[in-house]
């Protein structure tokens, strides 16, 4: 009896009724794939590319490198309502993101800040206004309460 390989044995990963985040060294994320068997060519070549980000999500793509088959692909965070024609649709993690850095009174310097610490892409100030745009739309009285 062959072995099914990991990706199509069924999923036993804990799942969430809501995103749930952790901070994830990118090394890390890809040595899960290390020992990976591809079910298409049985070898262990799976390999983990990272795409475009939006802010604090980035694309992911799954990727065989002996048979070129991709996998899968996804975004690190699923995307929002979009909730007028004025804004654009964001990923949730950088509205909760934007939200907390307003909370504690930081702003875009804080991410700044957050993000070199920790050897992270950073969020533009560009889409960290948007975003503050985006919430300000869904809770009006939300981004003077939080500055």
């Amino acid at each position: 009896m062959q072995e099914k390989s990991v990706l199509e044995q069924e999923n036993v990963a804990d799942t969430y009724d809501e995103p749930s985040y952790i901070i994830v060294d990118k090394n890390a994320l890809c040595d899960i794939f290390k020992f990976t068997f591809c079910g298409i060519c049985n070898q262990s070549t799976l390999k983990l590319e990272f795409g475009h980000k939006y802010g604090f999500s980035h694309q992911l793509k799954l990727i065989c490198k002996t048979c070129s088959e991709q996998k899968m692909e996804c975004f690190t965070s699923p995307k929002l309502e979009k909730k007028s024609k004025n804004t654009s649709t964001p990923f949730d993690v950088n509205v909760r993101a934007v939200h907390t850095f307003l909370a504690i009174s930081g702003g875009h310097a804080s991410v700044e800040k957050f993000c070199m610490f920790l050897n992270m892409p950073l969020m533009s100030s560009k889409t960290f206004n948007e975003i503050k745009f985006y919430i300000n739309s869904c809770f009006p009285n939300c981004v003077e309460l939080c500055t």
